[in-house]
């Protein structure tokens, strides 16, 4: 390891707090509103808390070391919904207090009688405030089993919430924690306990070593009456799992498994784990939080972490190992080199998601999930047809822009081009560019530019393809022709557009930020003859085949990696369809890129059933999937009238299949038996509309209630919904059972699979009144509001209902519910595909839109796939 003996220098003096990471000049986004001044420079902080789950409130005293790059009357801080009763300088000699003043909801102004003079200074802010009870956001706190636990989720901006601070990605300091809370519990924080004291009756104090240099929104610490599980460690470095009371047994399985993770990133950036310590901290959250990655202290909802011995199926063990090295791979993409302003967040998550996905991959081989990168590419190309769609590295000018960061565009967008890369250079060289740009911003900052001048030192062709995708919105289209001569050697055609579909509208035209008004597409072309790679610039280009005669079939995106959509003509679209031995990869890509033809015109929709029947018994279980995933992606577009139709479609494809598979586990089942149960037995019996499997699911459904053994956790939800559907009018009693149980269950998972199978019963009255427990003050909406909702989400009549439901009742609903949370709800009806519903969805969700932070962008968004929806679907009618 080259790097090694500078590396453990830069973490002794950084854990020692000799010195934070220097922040490099680059050109920000700037607005009055948004960033602090940048001639005071915090150096370091102390941060005393006085925390009681159990009490709404909370209180503390900041030290923050500044540098002041001149003198100063007023100086700005961020602190949200605090009281701030003190604020002194403190200059050693003398001291300066100040007067405070509210500037906006995010930040305070103190101001001096006389200027702070230029140099050093220490700040002391004491202060007061609450924890967050409605959104795991902030410094909040939960409920669970009867004990209290108090946690935090700062990033992007919560710290604010718990004490006043400068809270901006651009500064890595040493942080120094001190808690002060009630005996008998326990205190959690990036760092380890350095001292741990009684400081008077009922009371003791727990002081955190100083963190090495670090950005206030990884930040991180929990209070509570936790249990801990010391886990297998990754060579010296010590893992744990804490977990809410009496749930440490349930760790056992992510205990065993993530010093593996830790171990195979190490191997790839040929550095150690950059912490001194991991900790896991599982908490008492359901809905809106998955993970995050705290340095040293990896936060995570505990359904995602913690599973009851015969509960760690194959679906959750998956789930945890992608998930965890997701956030594992964020201790050095993220952690230990930072972004500078969060235009660059995708430099995080991007990074994250694609060698969180590659190490996953390699984990267990069996699971078979190197093609993780189709589904990403899926779900990124769905977000940027939209009209609303945005660009990778999108400007961050307001609060409001937070609202809308964390979605396909930064995850999967950036992630596809990472692996687009990585494939054109090849998987040696994509990590040395990786680890040569870990070692020279390691401890600091970097921006896209450090990402593209490491990069181009192993290809000089990288930065500008990279370039002219994340500066712009959209999916090219890269059309192909072959050129067949007898005099010369055959020749490729390809041209280059911005794909458009049906909708009105498309991507927003490109601003002043455009760098080039094409793409630079890394094109790979698979014929008989091989494998053609070349850098398309122009709008056009031909290139020479290695083929000597014209080829049968041409695979215009060899890998199945490539970030645009191939457009053929009709015989060589039919000539690669029915190529005999396609890669898997490949298909997964061709068959979404089908899809997107007909949303474009230019495939209809009894060309894509055909590719479906084609493919429902490929030997691959993921072509299977694609496969199924296709056919129901055809649904939104069918007219009632096609109902039977579409219901023998999957009996065609998938019936006999799923009949065999059923609903219970089998012990001879493989691997392949357990995912592809999941995925279509619930299909065929609610799409299929299979009366045998709708009726074995009420009959297990009415055993379990009868004391009977639960169903597989992974299918259980889709069988209880199943059984409700099943179930004839007037179906009062089984209603009453599911939400007894519901009301009953300590598990939270059960209990969204309780509350979401009562909104599949058919009976209008009965879904009014599951909704209506939505307002009933002892309902947890964190958990009933998305369960009720993702209910109703499979049908138009379930849709119609909570929409009229929470137009009615949507202020009384948002004021139980984070301040931000209600933003989110209109993806519950993304599965919309008409103008009506859309109208609907509009006049639902535009008054609580305006009040949430990126409300009105999330909204749009689905508008923008509800209307794109509905012109698909009136065109295949005209068809």
């Amino acid at each position: 390891m080259p790097a090694f003996a500078t590396f453990l220098l830069t973490l002794t003096l950084a854990v020692a707090g000799i010195a934070p990471a220097a922040v490099a000049a680059t050109t920000l986004p700037t607005g009055p509103s948004m960033r602090l001044s940048t001639a005071v420079r915090p150096l370091a902080a102390d941060v005393s808390l006085h925390v009681d789950p159990a009490q709404p409130q909370h209180s503390g005293q900041v030290r923050i070391t500044l540098e002041l790059q001149h003198a100063q009357r007023t100086l700005a801080l961020h602190a949200r919904e605090l009281k701030v009763t003190s604020a002194v300088i403190d200059l050693g000699v003398r001291q300066m207090p100040a007067r405070v003043r509210r500037l906006d909801a995010e930040r305070i102004e103190l101001r001096f009688a006389t200027p702070v003079p230029q140099g050093r200074a220490q700040l002391r802010l004491d202060f007061s405030g609450g924890l967050q009870s409605n959104e795991p956001y902030g410094l909040f706190r939960r409920q669970h089993d009867g004990h209290w636990y108090a946690a935090t989720q700062f990033e992007p901006t919560g710290a604010r919430l718990a004490f006043p601070l400068l809270d901006e990605p651009g500064w890595k300091l040493p942080w120094t924690l001190t808690l002060t809370v009630p005996q008998g519990l326990t205190a959690v924080a990036n760092t380890p306990v350095r001292a741990q004291s009684e400081v008077r009756a009922g009371w003791q104090r727990f002081e955190f070593e100083p963190t090495p240099p670090l950005p206030s929104y990884l930040l991180a610490f929990g209070v509570g009456p936790w249990d801990v599980l010391d886990a297998t460690p990754a060579g010296t470095l010590p893992i744990r799992f804490i977990t809410p009371r009496d749930r440490a047994a349930d760790a056992a399985w992510a205990a065993g498994v993530t010093a593996r993770i830790v171990g195979d990133l190490e191997a790839y950036f040929d550095l150690p784990h950059p912490y001194t310590k991991l900790d896991n901290l599982a908490l008492p959250v359901h809905e809106g939080f998955g993970a995050m990655e705290n340095a040293g202290l990896v936060t995570y909802a505990a359904p995602l972490v913690l599973a009851a011995a015969g509960e760690a199926t194959l679906s959750w063990r998956r789930g945890y190992v992608s998930l965890a090295a997701h956030e594992l791979a964020h201790q050095w993409f993220g952690n230990l080199v930072t972004m500078r302003w969060w235009d660059d967040l995708w430099l995080n998550e991007s990074f994250a998601s694609w060698l969180g996905d590659r190490i996953t991959a390699g984990f267990d081989p069996g699971w078979r999930l190197d093609t993780a990168v189709q589904l990403a590419r899926q779900r990124a190309m769905d977000a940027d047809q939209r009209p609303s769609a945005r660009r990778v590295r999108e400007p961050v000018r307001s609060d409001d822009d937070f609202g809308h960061l964390w979605d396909p565009i930064t995850y999967e967008k950036g992630q596809v081009l990472l692996a687009m890369t990585e494939q054109w250079l090849g998987a040696d060289r994509m990590r040395e560019a990786m680890r040569r740009y870990i070692r020279r911003h390691a401890w600091g900052h970097a921006d896209v530019d450090d990402l593209l001048r490491a990069l181009g030192e192993a290809d000089a062709d990288v930065p500008g393809m990279l370039r002219s995708y994340i500066h712009r919105i959209g999916v090219p289209q890269v059309q192909v022709s072959v050129l067949c001569d007898d005099d010369a050697a055959p020749r490729l055609r390809v041209r280059q557009s911005a794909w458009r579909s049906l909708a009105p509208g498309g991507p927003r035209a490109d601003t002043a930020h455009t760098v080039t008004s094409r793409w630079q597409i890394p094109l790979q072309v698979r014929t008989p003859g091989g494998l053609t790679r070349f850098m398309l610039r122009a709008d056009q280009d031909e290139v020479p085949l290695p083929d000597a005669a014209c080829p049968a079939w041409v695979q215009a995106n060899a890998g199945g990696g490539g970030y645009y959509r191939s457009v053929y003509s009709p015989a060589l679209q039919q000539a690669l369809w029915q190529h005999p031995q396609p890669e898997v990869a490949e298909l997964l890509t061709d068959l979404d890129d089908a899809l997107a033809l007909s949303h474009s015109g230019g495939v209809p929709a009894a060309a894509l059933l055909e590719l479906v029947q084609r493919n429902a018994n490929h030997a691959d279980r993921r072509v299977v999937e694609a496969a199924a995933r296709l056919l129901r992606r055809l649904r939104p577009a069918l007219q009632p009238s096609d109902g039977a139709a579409y219901a023998r479609a999957w009996q065609d494809g998938f019936g006999e299949r799923a009949r065999k598979l059923g609903w219970q586990t089998a012990e001879h089942d493989s691997a392949d038996d357990r995912l592809l149960r999941q995925l279509l037995v619930p299909a065929v019996a609610d799409l299929g509309a299979d009366a045998d499997l709708q009726g074995q699911a009420l009959a297990l459904t009415q055993r379990w209630l009868a004391g009977g053994p639960a169903p597989d956790a992974d299918i259980r939800a889709s069988m209880l919904a199943m059984a409700a559907l099943a179930t004839p009018d007037p179906a009062r009693s089984l209603y009453e059972q599911m939400t007894e149980r519901a009301t009953r269950t300590a598990d939270i998972s059960e209990r969204s699979a309780w509350l979401r199978a009562a909104m599949r019963l058919r009976e209008p009255e009965l879904k009014q009144r599951a909704l209506a427990t939505l307002l009933l003050p002892a309902t947890d909406l964190t958990v009933a509001l998305p369960a009720l909702l993702e209910g109703a989400a499979d049908t138009e009549e379930g849709r119609s209902a909570a929409l009229r439901f929470i137009a009615t009742h949507r202020v009384a609903l948002a004021s139980r519910s984070g301040r931000d949370a209600p933003a989110g709800w209109p993806w519950y009806f993304g599965g919309a595909c008409s103008t009506t519903e859309a109208r609907l969805i509009e006049s639902t969700f535009a008054p609580l839109a305006a009040r949430a932070q990126g409300g009105a962008r999330q909204l749009t968004q689905v508008l923008d796939g509800v209307r794109l929806c509905a012109a698909w679907r009136q065109a295949q009618s005209a068809g």
